[in-house]
């Protein structure tokens, strides 16, 4: 029988690149997207190189909570038994942003969708024998000292290098937090360091000084394409006997070490907290 993905972020750079890669081992890859048009574009071109692809499209804006919960109603239907969940979606922005929830975007979408969705299927990712969760985080978590915990939308202080950063630190924060809370049948968990690869963030909807600094930052590290980016998130996916391998970061297909405020278990335990009262789901554990 073979085993099902969701994918976030599935309609370009590195989540269509896994969706690719993951359809062509067999999967049953659910793709996730925010635009209709775009999702069954990607869906067809996976499709044009593997006609025999098991491929299934899903639509929500992560930037709204209710939209995600949706979403994971949709996706428990579905896919009963969910192997792996690939948290890829993200968002880059130069100016602030709220959402109507009343959110800063960039942490709404990279850090409140992951921490939302994962939970809302846990049950079909428990149902799994080897159920997965990989967060695609960043070094950018680097950038910063810790969270802003008093003024998390960044108010009078946004910048979407600290915003991102933010938001990276915190899903290094979640993957750690919720192995420390997994129980016995859950699914384990990875942050994944992607590297600075080929795609649209940082680059839409930015201003050009911000775009520009993207594009020489990629150029210097290698400019990976979307498939060297989403080689380990597909390692992670793919690679049998890896649950003592859960709550770690990511690089290059091996773990490392991540910064050191990654490691505070108040920092993460606080956040764990404040994103369950955001999020407004009960308790999972």
């Amino acid at each position: 029988m073979s085993k099902t993905v969701l994918i976030t972020g599935a309609t370009g750079g590195i989540g269509l690149a896994t969706a690719t890669d993951l359809a062509g081992r067999g999967y049953t890859v659910i793709m996730h997207g925010r635009n209709r048009k775009k999702t069954e574009a990607a869906r067809d071109t996976i499709l044009a190189g593997q006609p025999d692809a098991e491929l299934k499209i899903v639509m929500a804006d992560l930037a709204r909570l209710e939209e995600v919960r949706r979403l994971g109603e949709e996706v428990l239907i579905l896919a009963p038994t969910l192997d792996v969940l690939i948290n890829n979606a993200g968002v880059w922005n130069s100016k602030q942003e709220l959402t109507s929830e009343g959110v800063e975007k960039t942490f709404a979408v990279n850090h409140l969708g992951y921490f939302l969705l994962s939970h809302l299927l846990l049950p079909s990712l428990r149902r799994s024998s080897d159920g997965r969760i990989v967060c695609v985080a960043s070094d950018s978590h680097q950038q910063i000292k810790g969270m802003f915990f008093d003024n998390i939308n960044l108010d009078g202080n946004y910048h979407g290098l600290r915003a991102y950063a933010q938001s990276k630190l915190a899903n290094v924060l979640f993957c750690y937090e919720f192995d420390r809370r997994r129980r016995s049948d859950d699914p384990t968990i990875f942050a994944v360091q992607p590297g600075l690869v080929q795609t649209d963030i940082g680059l839409k909807g930015n201003t050009w000084l911000h775009s520009l600094a993207w594009k020489v930052r990629r150029r210097m590290s290698g400019n990976k394409t979307p498939a060297e980016g989403a080689a380990t998130s597909i390692f992670l996916a793919t690679e049998p006997n890896l649950a003592d391998q859960s709550g770690l970061y990511w690089d290059n297909a091996a773990p490392k070490k991540s910064y050191s405020s990654s490691y505070d278990k108040d920092e993460a335990r606080i956040l764990w907290e404040m994103t369950e009262e955001m999020v407004g789901i009960e308790k999972y554990f």
